[in-house]
């Protein structure tokens, strides 16, 4: 549960006063134009960015790391770029505390990037990369997924496999999602929500 959140930077009142909720199964598209405060949200709930007021709830207490992991993907990758495919997704790995060869191939095959573990990450293509970004963020088999921008730099199968992660997160997880480009969400089923001028407004569902 979001509640009365707020975010202020100077005299500038980025977040007015957000209020939402979610449940495990939800996926929330957060829409809404440039600079209306949708990554500020984001980083606010994957805890890289201080709130001014209000509160993040995990089932009733304020959110922290231990009440479930949670995944980050951004538009940016966030990778190391001296590190092979696979070193990557094993240093992401031994940091979560979900470490193994198995998970490993498995998330590297998810992502259509098995073949390439050996390859350094300097060398990838930026959608390639943004695999990968997807790839690190399910190491930690999160119960919270939150996607800045996902689609960036996503070729078609990219999308595909992107909006397959979707639907094999949906039953274990809350994901939300910010977007400019909400046509690649269609033929899934999501919340709609609006941000403008610091506000959220409820748009209702769309369903596949």
């Amino acid at each position: 549960m979001v509640k009365e959140l707020q975010k202020q930077l100077g005299h500038k009142q980025i977040l007015k006063d957000i209020s939402f909720q979610a449940v495990t199964g939800d996926l929330l598209v957060i829409t809404g134009p440039n600079g209306a405060g949708k990554t500020t949200l984001l980083r606010i709930l994957a805890g890289l960015l201080p709130k001014s007021g209000g509160e993040v709830l995990w089932n009733g207490a304020e959110l922290a790391l231990d009440h479930g992991r949670v995944g980050y993907i951004s538009h940016q990758p966030m990778l190391y770029a001296n590190l092979t495919v696979q070193e990557n997704l094993r240093f992401f790995g031994e940091m979560y505390g979900t470490m193994g060869a198995e998970r490993v191939q498995e998330l590297l095959e998810l992502v259509g990037l098995w073949l390439y573990r050996l390859e350094m990450v300097s060398v990838l293509s930026r959608g390639m990369q943004q695999r990968l970004a997807i790839a690190r963020a399910l190491m930690a088999d999160p119960t919270l997924i939150l996607y800045d921008e996902p689609f960036t730099s996503l070729d078609a199968d990219g999308r595909e496999i992107l909006r397959q992660v979707f639907e094999q997160h949906r039953d274990r997880s809350i994901q939300l999602a910010i977007t400019h480009e909400p046509q690649h969400f269609a033929g899934l089923t999501y919340r709609h929500l609006g941000l403008d001028g610091g506000r959220v407004v409820e748009r209702g569902y769309t369903h596949a």
